[in-house]
C-alpha cells in the first residue's frame, strides 16, 4: 500500500488534477493506496502519524505537492525507515530538480513501484529537518517576501526573481559573526548565506552548485563585501552555478555552521520560513530514505 499526500493549493491546481490520473491509474493497476487532500499543514501530521503506526502496510509515501510540502513530511520521516517520493507540482520543485526527478506522471508511477529506497542526508537548525538549502539574510527576506505574495501561484519560478528584485532595494548587508565547524571569523557586509543539502534553490537557482545528499557534508555560500549594483550582475551566474568563482563569494564545505547577528536576520529552510538568526546548523547523515 501507498500513502498519498495531496496539496491541492501545489501548482495553482496542478497536484489535483494529477491525482485524478493517478488514482485512475492505480485502480486500473489494483494498487492499494490511502490519500489526503492536505488542506492545511495538520492534515500532513495526521496523516503521516497514522501511517507510522502500520509500518509494515506502507511502502512509501509519496507526495503531489512543492518543496515546502515536503518539508513538512520530511520532518515526520526523519529517521524513520519509510521512504518518500515526489511528484513535482509546485512552483520551485527544487528538490525534484536536483535529483532529477520528472513532472511526467506515469514515468514517476513506474518508479515508485520498481526503484529501491536509498540514504538522503538531511539539515538539522533547531528542531527542524531541511532538504534542499537554509538560506538566511538577504536570502531569507525574499523568501519571506515571496511567501506573502498573493499573486505566487500565477508567477511560479517568476516569483522568486521577482522578490529579489524588491528586497534587494532596501535591504542593508551585515556583519555576521560565523563558524565553520570550530574556526569563527567575522563577515563584514554579508548579503546572504546559503546552507544546502543539494544544488538548487528559489526555482532553479544553482547557489551551491557542488552541494550533494549524500557526501555528509554541508556546502556554505557565503556572499559579501558587494555594492547593490554588483550584487545585481552577480544575480545571472546563480543560474548556471558560475557566482561561485566571482569575487565577493566564499564556497565551504563543513559538517556544522553558525551564525551570530547583532539584528535577527530571516531564516528559510526549503523555502520555508523557519526562525530568525542565531542559528546553529549541522548535517545529519543518513536522516530519512527517499525514492527517486
Amino acid at each position: 500500500m501507498y500513502g498519498f499526500i495531496v496539496n491541492p493549493y501545489s501548482g495553482n491546481g496542478k497536484a489535483l488534477k494529477k491525482w485524478t490520473m493517478i488514482e485512475m491509474i492505480l485502480q486500473e493497476q489494483d494498487i492499494a493506496y490511502q490519500v489526503v487532500i492536505s488542506h492545511k499543514k495538520d492534515d500532513v501530521s495526521i496523516f503521516i502519524e497514522q501511517i507510522k503506526n502500520t509500518l509494515e502496510n506502507i511502502k512509501a509515501v509519496v507526495v503531489l505537492g512543492g518543496d515546502g510540502t515536503l518539508h513538512e513530511v520530511v520532518n515526520h520521516l526523519a529517521g524513520t525507515s519509510l521512504p518518500f517520493k515526489v511528484i513535482p507540482t509546485g512552483s520551485g520543485n527544487d528538490f525534484a530538480r536536483s535529483r532529477g526527478i520528472s513532472k511526467n506522471v506515469r514515468k514517476e508511477l513506474e518508479s515508485l513501484l520498481t526503484s529501491e529506497k536509498q540514504w538522503s542526508d538531511l539539515m538539522k537548525i533547531g528542531n527542524r529537518y531541511c532538504l534542499t538549502v537554509i538560506g538566511l539574510g538577504f536570502d531569507g527576506m525574499v523568501a519571506k517576501v515571496t511567501n506573502e505574495m498573493k499573486l505566487k501561484r500565477w508567477f511560479g519560478r517568476l516569483s522568486y526573481v521577482l522578490s529579489v528584485l524588491k528586497v534587494l532595494h532596501s535591504y542593508k548587508p551585515s556583519t555576521l559573526k560565523v563558524t565553520l565547524n570550530e574556526n569563527q571569523k567575522v563577515v563584514e557586509n554579508v548579503w546572504l548565506i546559503a546552507v544546502a543539502n543539494h544544488p538548487y534553490y528559489g526555482g532553479g537557482m544553482k547557489i551551491c552548485p557542488e552541494a550533494s545528499s549524500e557526501d555528509g557534508k554541508l556546502d556554505v555560500c557565503i556572499v559579501h563585501g558587494l555594492s547593490k549594483l554588483k550584487l545585481l550582475l552577480l544575480f545571472p551566474r546563480v543560474f548556471n552555478g558560475s557566482h561561485v568563482a566571482k569575487d565577493g563569494v566564499e564556497y565551504h564545505q563543513v559538517d556544522s555552521i553558525k551564525v551570530d547577528s547583532d539584528e535577527p536576520l530571516f531564516i528559510h529552510g526549503d523555502g520555508e520560513m523557519i526562525g530568525k538568526t542565531p542559528a546553529q546548523i549541522s548535517i545529519q547523515r543518513q536522516g530519512c530514505y527517499i525514492l527517486s
